[in-house]
């Protein structure tokens, strides 16, 4: 076997591709699971998706829901990064029935530090999460060779996370507030 041969046959081996999110979230009381916001991209805005979720019922129409930090899912990584120039209504309106109280009234949402997003796609936890073992024995067979979740109507669970950290501006009692949205993944 020739040198060129050998190096195209030599395969090399990564880390995992799964990860564990520590990112915005909200406990859906239904699944009775903290769920990724599930947040949309497309052409440069950043919003969120109501279809397929609880997001609006559990987050929006509840006033001075703050997101929650971590989930108890595992995800894979489906795409590069993509620079976020703007915020969609959705994601907007989330904002202000967080910050209820205290936003004030027409309140600019802006963004102040533009963010990188990426695809990610949940997968099973029990499915991949072997709870401190390099085994597990269960009833149920995995998913699929990807241990995806979800359904067509939730696209099957994809969400963008942070690359890199996305700070807004609002204004509450005439004082400009920042917040800052991250994403920090561990390897699972």
């Amino acid at each position: 076997m020739t040198s060129a041969a050998r190096s195209y046959s030599i395969r090399k081996e990564g880390l995992t591709t799964f990860l564990k999110p520590e990112s915005a979230a909200y406990y859906d009381d239904v699944l009775d699971l903290d769920i990724l916001f599930p947040f949309t991209y497309s052409n440069g805005v950043l919003d969120l998706s109501y279809d397929g979720n609880r997001f609006k019922q559990q987050m929006v129409d509840t006033l001075n829901q703050e997101p929650n930090a971590e989930t108890d899912t595992v995800i894979r990584v489906m795409g590069g990064p993509q620079l976020v120039s703007s915020l969609g209504d959705n994601f907007k309106a989330y904002i202000r029935a967080w910050r209820d109280g205290t936003i004030d009234a027409g309140s600019p949402i802006n963004i102040h530090i533009a963010p990188q997003v990426f695809r990610v796609q949940e997968a099973e936890y029990n499915s991949i999460n072997a709870s401190g073992s390099s085994y597990r024995i269960s009833t149920q067979p995995p998913s699929g060779d990807t241990y995806t979740i979800g359904s067509e109507l939730d696209r099957y669970r994809s969400v963008y996370v942070f690359k890199a950290p996305m700070t807004i501006s609002i204004v509450e009692s005439g004082v400009v507030q920042y917040i800052t949205f991250r994403t920090l993944l561990d390897q699972e």
